[in-house]
């Protein structure tokens, strides 16, 4: 790089370092306990205890390595737990041996690590894409304007494996480009980055596409013969899955490599029939994208401006190469959701939002000072005309951007779930004197500090009369949400599996008109409502 680049690169590593610093204190927020966690995220409440397990040590030193290896969370792939792990690793190291009571500072290095640093490398790869930091102000303006993306900045306060999935998508893209039909060391390298995308979520498998295209338009261009593409294709499946096993072992061992199968199986299951009822109920993948794009019309008007020069860019011989492996990754990613998968989810489009945005640049002015163009120089026009856009939707994002990280500053005071349990403990739960522990059932929201004195139960598949009954709970924190979701009896017809939906139409329905078999109803909130068993209320609340 000439000085002029790496003063730019400096500009842009300040801005990221300034732009990392600002998530720290959201990203302590909603995690005073584990407990809290499934609160505001629950994907984060799910993924929790399997990171400590990992860093927790054995009886042996086999049993301690086991605990880092076998993390049993197949949902998502090794490399996001492993990432994880080392990077709470110093926490552990620094604070000894009381280190997993810090929940707050685990869970935001966390965030911070896994969520927010790779978003920002993964923007600064696109911005060296398109403009080599030649450009001073194309580069901040494209810098700025992907990182203050709604559906960034959201994604950037909770500890999930999108951002890695960003991150590896864009090192795949990155170095196909930078290999530019010559089919040497970077297609080679793409082949580490795409098993490694695919490794922490399968969705890094929707490069097929662009690869398939890749190899032919080589042949097309005479850039490689038919032997010499048959013979590097093979020996990028080779390392591409040798990526894939590296990166999780487990794969190797015969009964977590079951397990793991089917993990993805189920999830696949989930992502293209439904969780609970067939197609989620949620609309048609058109609608539920427009949904999305309704809440951020600014963000579908970047994407739209981002296809329009990523077409454009088809026919700038130095840009085609990039053009091709971005539009195709675009192709195969949304057709996969738009003809196969049930729910659609802002972060889910973060792989394919960036890199299409990223292309803008082609249509930005080089400087803020360059000459008023002629009447006749459409592109300065129209350079103008794109960073006048810019501008206006950056102003929008970064309003937008402080709303939501003021929200997430003051969710825990502002969480009507946090406020049930407030109220409920002094005025039901302190009343209820026992010798033992007070058994809790709590639904995935809703709140209930953990206390010597509480046994908290919890389920994925949610409440039933059966389940109810099996543990004998004394209190139940059922969520208003749920009461009204699955006291539907017409979701039955429409059921995954009509037998658990009819079980749960039986609880939730009789839960919503407050009249629980065995319990009384001694709390009510609009987030909630409280039951305690007849005998205990009778006891000590009547």
């Amino acid at each position: 790089m000439d000085r002029n680049q790496k003063t730019t690169f400096l500009i842009l590593a300040l801005i990221g370092l300034l732009y990392f610093s600002v998530f720290i204190f959201p990203n302590l927020t909603g995690a005073r306990d584990a407990t809290m966690l499934s609160v505001f995220q629950h994907d984060e409440f799910a993924q929790y205890p399997h990171v400590i397990r990992m860093l927790t040590p054995g009886e042996t030193p086999y049993q301690s390595l086991r605990n880092f290896v076998v993390y049993q969370h197949y949902y998502y792939g090794y490399p996001f737990y492993f990432l994880s792990a080392l990077s709470i690793l110093p926490v552990k190291l620094m604070l000894g041996s009381g280190w997993s009571a810090n929940t707050p500072v685990i869970v935001m290095v966390l965030r911070q690590a896994i969520s927010v640093l790779p978003m920002i490398l993964a923007a600064l790869l696109l911005v060296w894409m398109q403009t080599q930091f030649r450009s001073r102000l194309r580069a901040i303006l494209l810098f700025l304007l992907m990182l203050s993306l709604p559906a960034v900045v959201s994604n950037n306060m909770w500890w999930h494996p999108d951002s890695l999935l960003v991150l590896f998508s864009v090192l795949t893209i990155f170095f196909l480009v930078r290999d530019d039909l010559r089919f040497g060391r970077n297609f080679f390298f793409s082949a580490v980055a795409v098993g490694l995308a695919f490794g922490v979520k399968i969705l890094g498998v929707l490069f097929v596409l662009t690869y398939a295209v890749y190899i032919v338009y080589g042949l097309l261009q005479r850039r490689v013969t038919i032997q010499q593409a048959l013979l590097r294709a093979a020996a990028f499946i080779g390392l591409m899955l040798l990526t894939i096993i590296v990166s999780n072992p487990l794969l190797l061992l015969p009964q977590e490599r079951a397990e793991i199968v089917a993990a993805f199986t189920q999830l696949l299951r989930e992502n293209t029939l439904g969780f609970w009822v067939v197609g989620n109920t949620g609309g048609s993948m058109l609608h539920q994208v427009a949904e999305i794009f309704r809440g951020d019309p600014g963000s579908l008007l970047l994407m739209l401006a981002g296809l329009i020069a990523l077409v454009y860019s088809l026919f700038i011989k130095t840009k085609r190469t990039a053009a091709i492996v971005v539009l195709t990754w675009t192709i195969g990613y949304a057709g996969y959701f738009l003809l196969f998968a049930s729910t659609m989810r802002t972060h889910y489009l973060l792989p394919i939002a960036l890199p299409v945005i990223s292309f803008l640049a082609v249509l930005m002015p080089e400087t803020i000072t360059a000459r008023q163009a002629s009447a006749t120089d459409r592109r300065s026009a129209a350079g103008r005309r794109t960073a006048l856009l810019v501008l206006v939707i950056l102003f929008l994002n970064i309003r937008s951007s402080v709303e939501s990280v003021r929200g997430v500053l003051n969710r825990e005071r502002d969480s009507a779930s946090i406020q049930l349990y407030l109220r409920v403990e002094p005025a039901v739960l302190s009343q209820i004197e026992l010798e033992r522990k007070l058994w809790i059932y709590r639904d995935w929201r809703a709140y209930v500090a953990e206390r010597d004195t509480y046994h908290i139960e919890y389920r994925w598949q949610l409440a039933d009369y059966s389940y109810i009954r099996e543990i004998n709970a004394d209190v139940l924190f059922v969520e208003w949400e749920n009461m009204l979701y699955f006291s539907d009896a017409a979701k039955i017809e429409t059921a995954i599996d009509p037998a658990q939906m009819r079980e749960m139409v039986a609880f939730y329905g009789d839960a919503i008109n407050g009249e629980v078999d065995g319990y009384t109803l001694a709390y009510k909130t609009g987030f909630g409502s409280v039951f305690v068993r007849d005998d205990l209320y009778q006891q000590f609340l009547d």
